[in-house]
């Protein structure tokens, strides 16, 4: 099972970088709706909200069997610039070299987000549901207006 963990977050965090999330712009949509997607299939009740269409917050809940506290695992997908020329390779490819993947938001935060993702997806796929409380995802942009919260604040 935990090399399937592996291989799964390893997959995933490829996809994720391979979408050029830089901050500003953002447009963080594409890689929330594979997400969205992934973790509906899995029996996630699953929104995306936000401000703007490109920006969009994940939240995505799995119900517990009775009322308690939360648990949320709380990330972003959004990344700082990076300039190609400045790279030893392309920051967008998510190759696996010699064991690495090289990628923009490869060690900060989209390997975050992939481990979460995948943990919550192996759990809900096993049939496991919180006995007291909800297991929440949420992936969001960074930038946020002025007094915003986090969506699990």
């Amino acid at each position: 099972m935990g090399e399937d963990l592996e291989r799964e977050t390893t997959e995933l965090l490829q996809r994720l970088v391979r979408f050029d999330t830089v901050n500003p712009p953002g447009n963080e949509r594409p890689a929330q709706e594979l997400m969205a997607g992934m973790l509906r299939d899995a029996g996630f009740e699953v929104s995306l909200l936000g401000r703007t269409e490109e920006r969009p917050n994940l939240v995505a809940r799995l119900r517990g069997a009775g009322d308690g506290p939360t648990l949320c695992l709380l990330s972003h997908v959004d990344t700082v610039l990076a300039d190609p020329a400045e790279w030893q390779r392309d920051p967008w490819s998510g190759d696996v070299v010699d064991g690495e993947l090289w990628g923009r938001g490869a060690q900060d935060m989209k390997s975050q987000t992939a481990a979460e993702v995948t943990a919550a997806l192996a759990l809900a796929q096993s049939g496991w549901r919180p006995a007291h409380g909800d297991l929440l995802v949420s992936a969001w942009p960074t930038r946020r207006p002025a007094g915003a919260r986090a969506p699990c604040g």
